[in-house]
């Protein structure tokens, strides 16, 4: 068939469908990377099947080529609404539209026609607009889309960072969606500079109160990857194909967008004797032993934020040179004559301060304040066996320890300063993710409360430091010291260690609490062995002095599937315990 005779044949078949309406909808659902829900569905058009223009881009490029665009729009968006009206449930519905049809002079009539089923309410509709056309008139283009957003239409725009979707059009449209282009999420588990990319794009957007739509999500590791970087919303195969019906998620996936938050959500308390120095260290300029000053001074003109650059020779820093002891040598007599033309290993500094990757902060943080005053400020060279690998500058020391410090406060139990119940939750439920062998240990004081009665709160609080004092100590003594402990409240704790084997542990935490308890009774109560307190219904009663009860909970015989599932176990375990009115230890060694 020639050209001419399939061109004639696409645009009888292009009548009959305007004509007939012979055209269907299929509907994508576009879901929230927060939580998983629904924010609505995608509606897209398909041809008859079988036929020439079943394919939507043909189908479309074959109505602008003959002028029947507007005709096929109204025709498209009137039966996805038909459609998507029996779902009922306040979804959105995002439709594109060509800009032609804002520019054509009879848009009103798409705006009459495409609301006339639920009497002109646009509230659940989104215009997603392409340019694919090239828009002449901007302001006119402009003008009509505020009138249509003004009736409560939101906007997208699609395709952004494909080339077609510009600067030019967000600034004048002010989207409250943009839909990241496929090709910017195609592998972006693999490759870092789109990550780097759409770290800038998710910035702009928040910026701008913009929602970001990704499309094209194809496996669970760009999906993962989008909830990592903080993409608002997403669609595409791997989330559920395009369909007829405007059908739900399949609970995976929304357990999935679900986990992957929590995981992003963990919230990293470290402290500033387990963080590294390398880790905060980033890469400058470095030079070698016989660059000369002129073209230092070179370096340190073009780099305006270049304070300082470390020399290297071999691999190993030999030395360092800062910006303003460099240009304090050149003002002196003579000094730019001198020392312009020579190599630098004259004015270098030949003993910066250079410390090991693996160096905690606070040890750096130490020596770095023993320089001598006018070396204060100087940069930290790290090195990583031995060789160059970074600096640190004091700003950025001080920054990092300060974040550690008021991270650490602000989920720390502020009576004892260890980690509170958020911090317990989360490494409960990472270690119950890992499979790895576990136990958690439950601490609970027995006979608290009457011992606060008649000794005082202050007192009270004195026990909770030492209790917290003791499990700590005992478990770095015993070699657990790469182990968690937390404070849930009160006078409960909570520890965790990678280790089944825990028996030793919990009887050397009882022996050092026993004999560290009597210090907090006078000499009169130790003698008796109890004291005389109030009991819950106002009568007077024997309590004995104060115990530990330890509940232990393992991964050895079974398996939990949540911090709740361990948590009502181990109270089960822990109520066993109180029973005993000494200190002692359970196991739950049993699969009951």
């Amino acid at each position: 068939m020639d050209h001419h005779k399939a061109e004639d044949l696409s645009y009888k078949q292009l009548e009959e469908i305007i004509v007939k309406g012979n055209i269907d909808n299929v509907f994508q659902c576009i879901i929230s990377l927060k939580d998983g829900s629904v924010l609505g569905y995608e509606a897209l058009c398909r041809g008859p099947k079988g036929s020439i223009l079943e394919d939507p881009k043909e189908l479309f490029h074959m109505a602008k080529r003959h002028g029947k665009i507007m005709a096929l729009e109204r025709m498209c968006k009137r039966k996805a609404m038909e459609k998507f009206h029996r779902k009922g449930d306040g979804l959105k519905l995002f439709v594109n539209i060509d800009p032609l049809c804002f520019l054509d002079s009879s848009h009103g009539e798409l705006l009459d026609d495409f609301f006339s089923l639920e009497n002109k309410d646009s509230s659940h509709v989104v215009f997603e607009i392409t340019e694919h056309t090239c828009i002449q008139d901007y302001k006119s283009f402009c003008n009509i889309l505020h009138k249509y957003k003004k009736l409560g239409v939101d906007i997208a725009i699609d395709d952004v960072g494909n080339g077609y979707a510009g600067l030019n059009l967000l600034a004048n449209v002010e989207p409250l969606y943009m839909k990241i282009d496929m090709e910017l999420i195609r592998n972006i588990h693999k490759e870092p500079f789109k990550q780097a990319l759409l770290k800038a794009i998710v910035e702009f957007a928040d910026n701008t109160n913009s929602k970001l739509i990704a499309e094209g999500i194809e496996n669970g590791e760009e999906l993962d990857v989008l909830i990592d970087l903080g993409i608002h919303y997403g669609q595409g195969y791997y989330i559920q194909k395009p369909s007829s019906e405007l059908l739900n998620i399949h609970p995976s996936i929304k357990t999935r967008v679900l986990e992957r938050n929590l995981a992003k959500q963990d919230i990293k308390l470290t402290n500033i004797t387990n963080t590294k120095i390398g880790e905060i260290s980033k890469l400058v300029p470095h030079i070698c032993v016989d660059t000369l000053g002129k073209d230092v001074d070179l370096i340190f003109q073009k780099g305006s934020t270049v304070q300082g650059l470390p020399v290297i020779d071999r691999d190993k820093p030999v030395g360092l040179v800062m910006k303003d002891k460099f240009y304090q040598y050149l003002g002196k007599q003579y000094g730019y004559a001198i020392f312009m033309k020579r190599t630098i290993e004259r004015l270098m500094d030949q003993g910066p301060l250079v410390v090991d990757y693996d160096t905690p902060l606070d040890r750096v943080s130490e020596i770095a304040m023993m320089r001598e005053e006018e070396a204060l400020y100087d940069y930290i060279i790290v090195t990583k066996d031995s060789k160059y690998y970074g600096i640190v500058t004091v700003k950025d020391l001080l920054q990092k320890m300060t974040e550690i410090e008021l991270n650490r406060a602000k989920y720390a139990n502020p009576l004892t300063g260890l980690p509170g119940n958020i911090m317990i939750e989360q490494r409960i439920r990472n270690v119950i993710a890992s499979k790895n062998k576990y136990a958690v240990l439950y601490f609970d004081l027995d006979n608290f409360k009457p011992y606060n009665d008649v000794y005082g709160f202050e007192n009270g609080d004195r026990i909770i430091e030492m209790t917290a004092a003791v499990i700590g100590q005992r478990m770095k003594a015993l070699d657990f010291h790469r182990g968690f402990l937390g404070h849930i409240g009160g006078d409960d704790f909570v520890a965790i260690v990678e280790n089944h084997q825990v028996h030793r542990l919990c009887e050397a935490i009882i022996e050092k609490f026993d004999k560290r308890i009597l210090d907090f009774y006078s000499e009169i109560d130790r003698k008796k062995g109890y004291i005389m307190a109030e009991n819950r219904h106002g009568a007077i009663e024997k309590f004995p002095l104060m115990s530990l009860s330890i509940a232990v909970v393992t991964n050895e015989h079974r398996d939990f599937d949540s911090v709740s599932h361990l948590a009502e176990y181990a109270s089960r375990i822990k109520k066993k315990c109180k029973a005993c009115w000494t200190s002692n230890y359970m196991i739950g060694n049993t699969a009951e």
